[in-house]
C-alpha cells in the first residue's frame, strides 16, 4: 500500500510502500510519480520521461515533476551518454558498492558508512 506524506519544507510529497531496486516507489501496477503524473495530466507522451526536478525518486508533488525526452533527463541527473557512473567522486567502486536510498538515490556504501561514522563524533550535531 502506498502512502503519501504532507508536503515538506522544500514541498515534496513523498510516497512511501514499495521501493523497486532503484529507487522508485510503485503505486499498483506503475511508479507513483507516473501514477501521480497521469492522474493529473493523462498520458505520458511517446519518448517523453518523467523527471524529479526536486531529484528525489520518491517524490509526487505535481510542480516538481516535468515531461522531458530521455537524453534531457540523463543531462540533468548528470549521466551524459553512460547510464551509470563507474566511481564516485572519491574514486570507490559504484558496480559493486552502491546502494540505493529512497531519500537520495544510488550512493557510495563506503562514503556513506564514513559520512554516518563522522556525525557520531563528540561534538557533532
Amino acid at each position: 500500500m502506498t502512502t503519501v506524506a504532507p508536503p515538506d519544507v522544500f514541498g515534496c510529497r513523498l510516497a512511501s510502500g514499495r521501493f523497486d531496486r532503484d529507487g522508485y516507489v510503485w503505486a499498483g501496477s506503475a511508479r507513483a510519480h507516473k501514477a501521480a503524473w497521469i492522474a493529473a495530466h493523462g498520458p505520458i507522451p511517446d519518448g517523453m520521461e518523467v523527471d524529479h526536478l526536486c531529484r528525489r525518486r520518491n517524490c509526487i508533488a505535481l510542480h516538481h515533476l516535468e515531461l522531458v525526452t530521455r537524453s534531457e533527463n540523463e543531462l540533468r541527473k548528470g549521466w551524459g551518454k553512460r547510464a551509470r557512473r563507474a566511481t564516485c567522486p572519491k574514486g570507490h567502486d559504484m558496480n559493486t558498492n552502491a546502494i540505493v536510498t529512497p531519500e537520495a538515490g544510488r550512493v557510495c556504501r563506503t562514503c556513506n558508512r564514513e559520512s554516518m561514522a563522522h556525525s557520531m563524533l563528540p561534538g557533532r550535531v
